[in-house]
């Protein structure tokens, strides 16, 4: 009896936690159908805490992530798409879905794997429209830029969202914005967005600030204008009561003369009022006058975003009215005496299915507007309208950097002048104000910086930049591996870049020759110094260790990393497969090593920045991530070992063999400074005496210094010369040898070198020598220059 009670029991509670889920849920939608998204969304995530059924979770976080998406918070839609998709893993919607969110977050890559999953699962989606066609667009359109020059406008933004920018007329030293910021102790929130409703700030561009004294015991703080020395952007103040309200008041626009405002608002008017209207109000010299309705549309419709021409006849706004083309369209309507004429729909291809919101008609009749149409870059993209000679419309994105892959919209241009600005929100996912200004040409690096090994980023790498006019800057990659460096017209770069614990990366390019913007885009791959790196290609005949043509130009490229790393000191180690003894595999390998080690000294790097050593078969590979994928027999970590080797089938035993039969070089120490006999490699030429080694001036090229340290009859070897590692012999004349130490490239360390010398008693002293013939020091100093 107690089993059947606590049965019933459980039931109870499963049915009565069905039932609060699905109470959640219909609340939800009914927020949903009156546009409260915000208040949705919680509903939806209280729902989905309390449902234990995988499919309905699916279907509710799909709704929390939906209403995610139509306040455009894309990284948590991310993070709700995620989660319906982890319930049901066949949601190709919320596949899609969290494509398009990810292209919004900027996360190209995760964005095109999302993209191809939902292919795979809708393979039919790929002949009518495939939706990775927009990944295309976005790489296309960076790497080639419009000519504009984007940057955002700190005076103006804060924490909140702040959007719809205009100016004051002609006036470019007032700016008028819409933000959510608080503008008052008791600010209500939207439920649609869940910010503060919208109020519209002012700012003005002059050297009067307003400067408040402190606030004293007994005494009000009080508040004076002054005159400063420099020009700045005052703090946002909202417009007045007048105009803000506890409604949202969003994007406006001025009349031709500036003493007309017209601005969008949620206000209640009358009882019948729905959604957004456009208002008026004059401006005058003490404030605003009397805020009217402008009489468009019936109250049951709604209208907002406008824009006037430049003659102040026709406005133009956005409404969903009936009579459109799905969404909400871009309308007009012309000024007759003091009323409007009945709206007019400016018809395809301005207006498409999707929204077309916040026009803006230039003074030159070109018509700008945002759009979230499908050949954008995501989110909404801002499209340039232009009137052709026939009354046709061409419409065309205006690309990137004006467009993003998140939201852009609310453009405005300065009277008569390529520059303006508008709304982005694509730092934070917050709703910022930029600037733009129209630039003939340019040019710019972007890119990333990553372990080339594991292809993990790498967060603060230093970059130093060298141009072909000589100049110089340094910028640093941020936590996400990620840089940009702006170009200028032609010339050539060389971009540096290291990281502690990597080997040196460099890029070269060019932007010499081109006449279109470009964005170049690049990985950087910088090689980890903790294990031995392998060379390619460096082959040997059977049982030689002569070097191959091929083996010298894989080597060039070791030389050029050596060049770029000139504070590193290698090991070139040679291994071998497990064909022969093990003595002579370790004899043959040593020459192989030695044998890259002369050519990199014939290459110019400094003999001692070198140690050649031969491992014979005693360190067989072990197999990384790309090896094991390139050969099928691998899986990463496997050791080619010769029992591993002797288990495999004859092709693959020759495949592994080859694959021991290799070159890798490891780095020693990163602290590598040149000594005074680095230059020169000892080698089969000199002559030893013990330690020390003699070579003759007449083979050492170029201009160079180096120190005496005695005179002697050429048929004496003077004790003195034990003392030094590397001595260097050349002619005074038919009977006496002259014998120097170190060769120098500068004279100042050439003298500092033989003051310590001349502490220890010997009469040291500096000489100049040009193609082993002894010159002046002013020869020398020209002869460098």
């Amino acid at each position: 009896m107690k089993l059947f009670s606590n049965i019933c029991i459980l039931i109870i509670l499963s049915i009565f936690v069905s039932c609060s889920a699905q109470s959640y849920i219909n609340r939800g939608d009914k927020m949903v159908k009156s546009g409260r998204y915000y208040n949705a969304q919680g509903l939806y995530e209280k729902a989905y805490k309390k449902s234990k059924d995988r499919e309905a979770k699916a279907d509710i976080a799909f709704k929390a992530a939906s209403c995610y998406d139509q306040v455009n918070e894309a990284r948590r839609a991310s993070s709700w798409y995620r989660k319906a998709i982890l319930n049901r893993d066949t949601f190709s919607n919320a596949v899609l879905n969290l494509a398009y969110a990810e292209v919004k977050n900027g996360k190209i890559e995760d964005a095109e794997e999302n993209f191809w999953e939902y292919l795979d699962l809708k393979p039919e989606a790929k002949a009518d429209n495939d939706p990775s066609e927009i990944l295309k667009r976005i790489s296309e359109w960076e790497e080639y830029p419009g000519r504009y020059k984007v940057e955002i406008l700190s005076d103006f933004n804060s924490s909140s969202s702040d959007f719809c920018p205009i100016y004051m007329g002609k006036d470019t030293n007032v700016v008028f914005f819409s933000s959510t910021r608080k503008l008052n102790d008791k600010p209500k929130k939207d439920g649609v967005t869940g910010d503060f409703h919208s109020n519209i700030f002012e700012s003005h561009y002059s050297n009067e600030v307003i400067r408040k004294s402190r606030k004293r015991k007994g005494r009000k703080a009080t508040s004076r204008k002054v005159t400063v020395d420099t020009y700045q952007w005052s703090k946002a103040r909202g417009v007045g009561d007048t105009i803000n309200t506890d409604w949202n008041e969003g994007a406006a626009c001025f009349s031709p003369e500036a003493d007309v405002l017209y601005f969008t608002s949620s206000r209640k008017v009358t009882k019948e009022n729905q959604g957004t209207k456009i208002f008026v109000v004059q401006r005058q010299e003490d404030g605003w006058g009397r805020v009217a309705q402008l009489d468009l549309v019936p109250d049951s419709l709604s209208v907002g975003h406008p824009s006037i021409s430049a003659d102040g006849t026709i406005l133009y706004f956005v409404s969903d009215m009936p009579g459109g083309y799905g969404g909400n369209d871009i309308w007009m309507a012309k000024k007759s005496g003091s009323s409007w004429s009945e709206p007019q729909n400016l018809g395809r291809p301005i207006n498409t299915p999707d929204d077309e919101l916040f026009p803006f008609i230039k003074s030159n009749g070109d018509l700008y507007f945002a759009s979230d149409r499908k050949e954008g870059m995501g989110g909404l993209d801002i499209y340039r309208a232009k009137r052709e000679e026939t009354g046709v419309w061409r419409v065309e994105n205006m690309k990137y950097p004006i467009n993003s892959t998140a939201d852009d919209f609310a453009l405005v241009f300065r009277s008569d002048e390529e520059k303006g600005m508008f709304t982005s929100s694509r730092k934070r996912g917050n709703d910022d104000i930029y600037g733009f200004k129209y630039v003939p040409l340019q040019f710019s690096l972007s890119g990333k910086v990553v372990n080339s090994e594991t292809n993990e980023v790498v967060s603060k790498a230093e970059i130093h930049i060298v141009s072909s006019n000589g100049e110089q800057t340094d910028s640093r990659s941020n936590v996400e591996g990620q840089f940009n460096i702006d170009l200028d017209p032609e010339l050539e770069y060389i971009v540096m870049v290291s990281a502690e614990g990597y080997l040196n990366g460099k890029e070269l390019l060019s932007t010499v020759g081109i006449d279109l913007s470009r964005n170049f885009k690049s990985t950087i791959g910088l090689k980890p110094i903790e294990k031995p790196i392998e060379l390619p290609n460096i082959l040997y005949d059977f049982g030689s260790w002569e070097l191959r043509d091929e083996s010298k130009t894989a080597l060039d490229v070791l030389v050029e990393t050596l060049n770029d790393n000139p504070k590193i000191t290698i090991e070139l180690g040679s291994h071998t497969d497990y064909v022969g003894s093990e003595s002579t595999n370790r004899d043959i390998s040593q020459k192989r090593a030695q044998s890259v080690v002369d050519y990199l000294i014939e290459k110019g790097i400094y003999w001692d920045r070198l140690i050649a050593h031969g491992y014979g078969e005693s360190k067989p590979l072990t197999a990384n991530a790309d090896k094991a994928k390139e050969y099928g027999f691998l899986t990463e970590g496997d050791v080619v070992s010769e029992s591993f080797i002797s288990k495999l089938r004859e092709k693959e035993k020759e495949e592994a063999n080859q694959l021991n039969r290799r070159t890798d070089f490891r780095v020693l120490s990163t602290d590598y400074e040149p000594g005074p006999n680095s230059k020169v490699k000892p080698g089969s030429d000199f002559s030893q005496i013990g330690s020390t080694l003699i070579k003759d001036l007449s083979e050492i090229k170029g201009v160079f210094y180096t120190i005496q340290i005695g005179a002697f009859n050429k048929n004496t070897i003077p004790p003195i010369l034990q003392k030094y590692k590397v001595v260097f012999r050349g002619n005074v004349d038919s009977s006496t040898v002259r014998y120097t130490t170190g060769i120098f490239d500068d004279l100042e360390a050439a003298r500092a070198e033989a003051s310590k010398i001349g502490k220890t008693g010997i009469n040291a002293f500096v000489i100049a020598y040009n193609k082993g013939k002894k010159i002046t020091f002013a020869e020398a100093k020209k002869l460098k220059k």
